[in-house]
């Protein structure tokens, strides 16, 4: 049984920069950010969506979550992420299915970097 650190605010933060900016590597410009503040900005934004907004969407979406067997819960990141493109100027996503697409991302590309690094979010 491995021992695994966990993580405090700020590497979690740092993850989340990190993941979305890969993100939009791999998106290209169906996702781009002003520049590195707008970066920072927006790993902000979302996370602090994803603290406040998510679960209660998610809970008005419980049902749709059971049904899907969960995968309804990248539908609910999706919009916390064009949420958040509506709310920033230094963020753009091209619409609401490539953010979907980009919540995905952003969930696997996250696991892969808290397990190359040792971190868990517990």
């Amino acid at each position: 049984m491995s021992k695994k650190n966990t993580a405090g605010i700020l590497p979690n933060f740092i993850i989340a920069a990190l993941v979305l900016y890969l993100t939009s590597l791999l998106l290209g410009s169906r996702m781009v950010f002003s520049g590195f503040w707008g970066l920072l900005i927006t790993a902000g934004v979302i996370g602090l969506l994803n603290f406040f907004i998510a679960p209660v969407v998610a809970l008005l979406t419980c049902p749709l979550q059971i049904l899907t067997l969960g995968l309804a819960r990248f539908l609910v990141s999706g919009l916390m992420i064009v949420l958040a493109s509506h709310f920033l100027e230094s963020f753009a996503i091209a619409s609401y299915w490539w953010a979907v697409l980009a919540a995905v991302v952003i969930s696997i590309l996250t696991s892969a970097v808290e397990n190359l690094f040792g971190v868990r979010n517990r």
